[in-house]
């Protein structure tokens, strides 16, 4: 009913208000601008509210008129007390989820009582509409504790069961020992509420800021010792006639195995297991016998306790823990029990809080948890592939219902929470063969096939190559043994048919006869040695300098050109191609200086290196000078043969100081997987094709 009222005491108080404009009032009342939207709040209407404050914190406060309560942005709230009546003066804001005032002044008017709270049920805080409201609430205490990171004024937290739901209510920062003795009492709490949202303007939760704990009225007190109720097994919690319901509150005892200061503790007693979820941070180990009085909680995997608080009973060892296989772990039977089981280690994942682990035996898999905040990398020593032991309390989540005899989980999950890196033992050592080797390997075949195939494709993108360079090579040997080579063999014929007619007396004619002859004869024995080079490369290239020499002699016979040779370095066998190619880049070089240069010596050098060898041919002729692109006929032969072994060539001259050529190529030294490859490729195109390799 009161509800009601101020609902329509909004509705009327906005109507009534008149639009923003020039001269029009300012608002003066907080229902007139609750009820303003968020767009129509943004517009910065000015606001004058005369109120008491019903809450102050450090970001602002919360004042109630006579129509509402409404929140006020403003600098250094918290020196405002409740009780305090202040004059605020500022403009209208549409907040982070209801209206709200930013203050441009507060004046403090003086003390005045607080307003009558608004008696309100969860279902209607829940809507959001009471926020920055004065209400009370009546409900049950669950649980106190502290928070932190939060404004002093919220530190404490009282968790209160009402309507069968829970809200939390706030009290500024105190000693929390003593508010222990609220728990399972029945109260009253006013206060103002404080909803906690998002960023979207959607209510999370409502919350209940009290001032005071003198805001807070026992209803009915809480039993003096808790401790006194009747324990309850633990293997006996929640079964049929155990007498207790999720809204009892209950005592078990047991032996701590796993424990979360402040969070949870995990007991265990005569095989059964149960979390212990409290906000209390006791100085507690592994193996201590710890009593506990708390609220049961539904699970899919079993019930928990929730809000408890806990007594150490006395200290002991710890429970040595069940051996198990991977496969039931997630029987369902074995829920916060500690556990002992083994499995190979699949991969080891580090996060920011906690490292885990990934286990399999067989078709089972588990994951294991250890939780390393602000700890270094425990476990950076165990490798994929160990096999392991891990010793752990089971926790089993399930998703959809778990209904034995009727329906089946959509899944059940099962982990192991590690408590320290001495819960991981290593019983072997991991193979060599693991799945990253495996893949390695798989990547490395990868790229050696890969490679292959290249090499396979170029190799046959050269033979082809090759192959069609043969038979041009051939055609071009039978067109000179065809025309060239038979014209010289005619001549000659016909040159000797002659020399026998001429008579005796014309001796100077015969010697010309003999010496065209012999020339003849020299150009047939070149032409058939360039048909033997173009069908076929010979197996040994033969003495090099030798037959530069040779052909110099025969150049220069019967004139006063010396010719000299010389070989530095140990001879090396030359390829047939490079052999070829300097032969004639060195005749080249000896005809043009014998034609040109007028020389009295020419120098033929052969210099080997320890991968390389240098032709050179230097004569003491008339010398020139280099211009142009030096593209002469004989030039242009000479730079295309020397580029076609790889080879370089250098000219050297000046007029008067002679001219020295030389050309210099590298030994090609393929690779032994090279040389094995090419062969057994040559080999297999050889067989196919029937075609002789080179």
């Amino acid at each position: 009913m009161i509800l009601q009222c101020l609902f329509g005491l909004l509705v009327t108080l906005a109507e009534c208000e008149p639009a923003n404009g020039p001269g029009s009032p300012v608002y003066r009342t907080a229902a007139a601008i609750l009820v303003l939207s968020p767009d129509q709040a943004d517009r910065g209407y000015p606001a004058e509210i005369r109120g008491v404050v019903t809450q102050s914190v450090e970001s602002g406060l919360v004042i109630h008129d006579e129509t509402a309560g409404i929140w006020i942005y403003t600098e250094g709230a918290e020196s405002y007390a409740p009780g305090d009546e202040l004059n605020v003066d500022g403009a209208t804001s549409s907040g982070k989820f209801a209206p709200v005032i930013y203050a441009r002044s507060i004046r403090v008017l003086g003390r005045a009582p607080l307003p009558p709270p608004i008696p309100a049920t969860f279902e209607q805080l829940s809507t959001g509409n009471l926020d920055s409201q004065y209400v009370s609430v009546v409900g049950s205490v669950r649980s106190i504790g502290v928070r932190e990171n939060v404004p002093r004024a919220t530190s404490i937290f009282i968790k209160i069961e009402t309507d069968g739901s829970f809200l939390t209510a706030t009290l500024p920062a105190t000693d929390v020992q003593p508010l222990n003795g609220l728990i399972d009492a029945t109260v009253r709490v006013t206060g103002t509420v404080m909803c906690t949202k998002n960023d979207n303007r959607q209510i999370i939760a409502p919350t209940l800021a009290m001032s005071a704990l003198s805001n807070m009225t026992v209803l009915k007190a809480a039993p003096t010792d808790p401790f006194t109720r009747p324990a309850v097994p633990i293997s006996n919690l929640m079964r049929y006639r155990s007498g207790i319901s999720y809204f009892d509150r209950l005592h078990v005892v047991g032996t701590v195995t796993y424990y979360r200061a402040g969070v949870d503790v995990v007991l265990e007693d005569r095989g059964a297991a149960l979390e212990v979820r409290t906000t209390q941070k006791l100085d507690l180990a592994i193996g201590d016998r710890v009593e506990a009085v708390g609220f049961p909680a539904p699970q899919a995997g079993g019930p928990i306790v929730e809000d408890a608080l806990l007594r150490r009973i006395a200290v002991g060892p710890p429970l040595p823990a069940q051996s198990v296989g991977l496969s039931d772990v997630c029987s369902g039977r074995l829920n916060y029990n500690l556990v002992s089981t083994e499995g190979r280690l699949l991969r080891r994942f580090r996060e920011p809080s906690r490292e885990t682990l990934l286990l399999q035996d067989k078709a089972n898999v588990l994951v294991a948890e250890l939780d390393s905040l602000g700890t270094a990398d425990a476990l950076s020593s165990i490798r994929d592939g160990s096999a392991l032991r891990v010793t752990g309390i089971t926790v089993l989540e399930i998703e959809g219902p778990w209904n034995y005899g009727a329906n089946s989980p959509q899944a059940v999950r099962c982990r192991v929470l590690l408590r320290s890196p001495s819960d991981i033992q290593v019983s072997e050592l991991p193979t060599w063969w693991t799945t990253q080797h495996a893949s390695e390997i798989a990547i490395g075949l990868g790229v050696l096939a890969l490679i292959f195939l290249i090499l396979v494709f170029r190799s046959f993108v050269e033979r082809s190559r090759l192959q069609a360079a043969f038979v041009e090579r051939e055609r071009l040997a039978q067109e000179i043994h065809d025309t060239l080579a038979q014209s010289f063999a005619g001549i000659g014929f016909q040159l000797q048919a002659i020399r026998r007619a001429l008579p005796k007396e014309l001796p100077h004619v015969e010697q010309q006869v003999d010496l065209a002859r012999e020339l003849v004869r020299h150009s047939h024995k070149e032409a058939r040695r360039s048909i033997e080079l173009l069908r076929s490369e010979p197996e040994a290239a033969g003495n090099l300098l030798a037959q530069l020499e040779q052909s110099a002699q025969r150049m220069v016979k019967g004139g006063a050109v010396e010719i000299a040779v010389s070989s530095e370095g140990a001879p090396r066998s030359l390829e047939p191609r490079l052999s070829n190619a300097l032969l004639r880049i060195g005749q080249e070089a000896i005809a043009n200086a014998v034609r040109h240069a007028d020389p009295t010596r020419v120098q033929i050098s052969l210099t080997y290196g320890g991968n390389w060898v240098m032709l050179s041919v230097r004569d003491d002729g008339v010398g020139f000078v280099k211009s142009g692109s030096l593209l002469g006929f004989g030039l242009r032969g000479m730079r295309k043969r020397a580029a076609a072994v790889g080879a370089n060539l250098e000219i050297q001259s000046r007029p008067g100081e002679g001219t020295c050529i030389a050309v210099r190529a590298d030994f090609s030294s393929p690779s032994i997987p090279a040389t094995i490859f090419r062969s057994l490729w040559s080999s297999i195109l050889e067989h196919r094709s029937h075609v002789p390799t080179e």
